[in-house]
């Protein structure tokens, strides 16, 4: 009996050092318990993008869809570029990264290009919008990088249902 108290007591106070190594804001031995929010730490569903080309103001650029498998689709205003495709993950808390691809060709219709998007994402507490970061990198038909351009910035809404004004009549 008297060894069971003894190895309780041994296990406890071995358990000290892994409590006093959680993150201080979350668990840590002499701190709250987190509360992380999981209803929104996933983009899954279609959201309303407005970017804005460095030192210029947000626009309009496209409406696109992340889906509950990680790949996104959308497309955007420019009639030159092509649907948007790509891939997303979440990274931390509300932190995500994402690839998009897309295609450009000419007022002909003759393909003219390629370009990626590489960004990342900090979701709203709310889970209603997102802000971001973009690289584009645009390339040749070849897939050969011929410009990069880091730091644009965007916000996204995400779109919600809406009911018609006028009720269908029966």
């Amino acid at each position: 009996m008297r060894f069971n108290g003894l190895f309780a007591a041994l296990v406890l106070v071995s358990q000290i050092p892994a409590l006093a190594q959680s993150t201080a804001a979350c668990g840590g031995f002499f701190q709250p318990v987190c509360n992380i929010n999981t209803r929104v730490q996933s983009l899954e569903g279609t959201w309303i993008a407005q970017v804005a080309q460095p030192g210029g103001p947000l626009a309009l650029f496209e409406v696109g869809t992340y889906h509950a498998d990680g790949s996104y689709s959308g497309a955007n205003v420019n009639s030159s570029h092509s649907d948007h495709k790509g891939v997303w993950l979440r990274v931390g808390d509300r932190q995500f990264v994402f690839t998009f691809m897309f295609f450009t060709h000419d007022d002909k219709g003759v393909f003219n290009g390629i370009v990626k998007a590489r960004g990342s994402v900090t979701l709203s507490e709310d889970g209603k919008s997102y802000d971001s970061v973009v690289e584009r990198v645009i390339m040749d038909t070849s897939g050969n990088e011929l410009q990069v351009t880091p730091g644009i910035k965007g916000h996204s809404v995400r779109m919600d249902l809406e009911l018609a004004r006028t009720p269908t009549p029966q």
